[in-house]
């Protein structure tokens, strides 16, 4: 398998590294956690499932060169979750997605993390679109669709949980960037 050369995105507090079957130990411990996985589509997993799904995260990064991060605190290298991009099986397209560790929450990691993979996707990547999917009693992840710009497309149940689908295009992302960026030029000329 011939895999693109180690890709990493830096935001203020965090580096994002993308995923390999070798960061097996690494995500175990993410990856074993109900409280971390229990919404993921996968749910939680043993280490050969574990294994599994860094091998799917492997695949994308080798066809189509995005995938899933690691997410490191910048200063102290710990691993608080992962983040990235998925292929949705159900046929709703690329999706952005994230779990972090219980301790890891709370501190603002998964906006930090979320905005430089949309930022990734949409302007580095040029997709012209992304989806997240989220169950709608998940009040966080929906505020922090909401507040990225991604607008409630659809739901769909998967069994007695209703799931909704937001989506983001990249006109809109960068327009919303255009307008923060005029923003803070014009509050800089006061």
């Amino acid at each position: 398998m011939t895999l693109p050369p180690a890709l990493e995105l830096q935001t203020p507090r965090l580096r994002l590294r993308a995923l390999r079957t070798s960061d097996l130990d690494t995500v175990l411990e993410l990856r074993t956690a109900p409280a971390a996985m229990e919404r993921m589509l996968e749910g939680v997993q043993d280490r050969a499932a574990a294994l599994e799904t860094l091998r799917t995260f492997e695949g994308l990064w080798e066809a189509r060169g995005l995938g899933m991060f690691g997410v490191f605190e910048r200063d102290s290298g710990e691993f608080v979750g992962e983040a990235g991009l998925m292929l949705r099986p159900d046929g709703l397209g690329l999706a952005v997605r994230y779990s972090l560790l219980p301790a890891a929450r709370g501190r603002g990691y998964a906006r930090e993390a979320m905005t430089g993979i949309v930022s990734f996707a949409l302007e580095d990547r040029r997709l012209e679109r992304v989806v997240a999917v989220l169950s709608d009693d998940n009040k966080a992840s929906r505020a922090l669709a909401e507040d990225l710009g991604f607008n409630l497309e659809q739901s769909y149940y998967r069994g007695r949980q209703k799931m909704l689908v937001y989506g983001l295009s990249a006109a809109f992302w960068r327009a919303r960037q255009r307008l923060a960026d005029f923003l803070v030029q014009a509050k800089a000329g006061l």
